[in-house]
């Protein structure tokens, strides 16, 4: 280093210097909050985009509505906006967050008619009441453009009266770690969380949620869900690529509604702590979905665990199927500690219905307790454990249990294990109202069969 600095080199360096405490000075300005009070109430886009140039955090303050938020107001990166007054439109506003951006309600803070459109990492979504049936969906994440967006937090929101609360369409980009926690959900015409052909998402949680009379009465097909997840096109083979997978859903409270929790070509999942009530067929009439609490449509690798359910229809294990074509069967996943009592129901609804098979592939059904209700199960994987089974069903409604393994002329069959077969039954009681042995079962062929403690006789082979 030099002893000695000439005048320009001083110069030079006084400029820096000055330049530095100048930026330290916006930095500082921009840092700021500021209340969207101050500026333009004639014009809230305007107002909004000039708040975000001034200040890092927007506020709405309690008490102010602003109003006819028909076009769409970008929050810039790392910016954040807190409501706690109102945000209101006709259906064609949106908040777009980008990288960064965070939309917090506070209060009272609401938004009406407006869509939050996530386009970024690191979003945030937290604490705002939200409804409207201006647009489809209440919060958007999506888009045609390739993108991965990490670490979304959707948190304590409350939505009601409106279409769908969470949409997702998954085709063109991923999601990687998302959180959507502590929310409650009532009378919604679509899903409260539609999760649809997710095939390049990973690392999702879905949890600790009320779900509440979600019911399509506008006639559109596949509308009215409690949470729906979907992967792309079925394959029996199950390629990654096709699938939604490695998601959790867990701690969900729901009634009053046709279907509570809905899987399809999915793997590598959990279902987890789930209490239902009043899941009936009186909820979406039009929209063309089965009534189940829990439905499963053509999936590998997931386990179910720690359901309950009261006057409710039960589960729905089955084929993926497209306009008649049985394309792929459910395969190795496990079912226990299983709870649905509808005694106090008048009407008959599904029990458990469960379709499994392929050539390697396994089933386990352990913890389970039915009362006036089916346990039904139809093809035949190659491996089946039944452990720890109570079911009850009226004699004038059908059989308690009910094992059909016997495909042999039904297409379905091309689906059956054939080789090294297992049949492993022990601590099963299938009884009617009078307690009394209440099975039927078609033919046992499997190549290995143990049982222990049952009820009931299986018929010779």
């Amino acid at each position: 280093m030099p002893k000695e600095i000439t005048r320009r080199a001083f110069v030079t360096t006084c400029s820096v210097l000055a330049a530095a405490s100048l930026t330290g000075v916006r930095a500082a300005t921009t840092s700021s909050t500021v209340d969207i009070s101050r500026y333009n109430h004639r014009d809230w886009i305007a107002a909004f985009k000039k708040a975000f140039t001034d200040g890092d955090t927007v506020v709405v303050p309690a008490g102010l509505t602003c109003d006819n938020i028909n076009t769409a107001i970008f929050i810039p990166e790392g910016k954040t906006l807190r409501i706690r007054g109102a945000l209101t439109g006709n259906g064609r506003g949106r908040l777009v967050l980008q990288d960064g951006s965070k939309v917090i309600g506070e209060g009272k803070g609401r938004s009406e008619n407006i869509t939050l459109d996530v386009r970024g990492s690191d979003c945030v979504i937290q604490g705002l009441a939200m409804s409207g049936y201006g647009p489809v969906t209440q919060i958007y994440i999506g888009g045609k453009k390739p993108r991965v967006m990490r670490n979304l937090l959707i948190d304590n929101l409350r939505v009601t009266k409106a279409n769908y609360a969470i949409l997702r369409q998954g085709f063109h980009n991923q999601v990687d770690g998302a959180k959507i926690t502590n929310c409650h959900f009532s009378y919604l015409q679509g899903d409260a969380i539609e999760w649809n052909v997710a095939i390049n998402d990973q690392n999702i949680l879905i949890s600790d949620h009320v779900i509440d009379h979600i019911d399509c009465t506008n006639g559109k097909i596949n509308w009215g869900i409690g949470i729906g997840l979907a992967g792309s096109t079925y394959d029996n083979a199950y390629p990654e690529d096709q699938a939604v997978k490695n998601f959790v859903v867990a701690n969900i409270t729901g009634s009053n509604c046709r279907q509570l929790v809905h899987v399809e070509n999915g793997k590598h999942f959990i279902i987890r702590n789930v209490k239902a009530r009043n899941i009936t067929p009186d909820f979406s009439k039009k929209a063309g979905i089965d009534n189940a609490t829990v439905a499963i449509y053509g999936c590998d690798n997931f386990v179910i665990d720690n359901v309950e359910m009261i006057d409710s229809a039960g589960m729905l294990i089955g084929y993926g199927v497209i306009k008649g074509n049985y394309l792929s069967i459910p395969q190795n996943f496990r079912l226990n500690n299983i709870h649905l009592d509808n005694q106090k129901l008048a009407r008959k609804l599904r029990g458990i219905q469960i379709s499994s098979g392929n050539a390697t592939s396994f089933v386990a059904i352990t913890n389970l307790e039915m009362k006036r209700a089916t346990l039904e199960l139809h093809n035949k994987p190659q491996h089946l454990f039944m452990r720890n089974i109570n079911v009850m069903q009226d004699a004038a409604v059908g059989p308690a249990l009910k094992l059909n393994f016997d495909l042999r002329k039904d297409v379905r069959g091309k689906f059956m294990a054939r080789e090294e077969t297992l049949l492993s039954l022990a601590n099963i009681n299938a009884v009617n109202e009078k307690g009394q042995s209440s099975v039927d079962i078609d033919r046992i062929d499997q190549h290995t069969i143990n049982t222990e403690r049952l009820n009931f006789n299986l018929p010779k082979r």
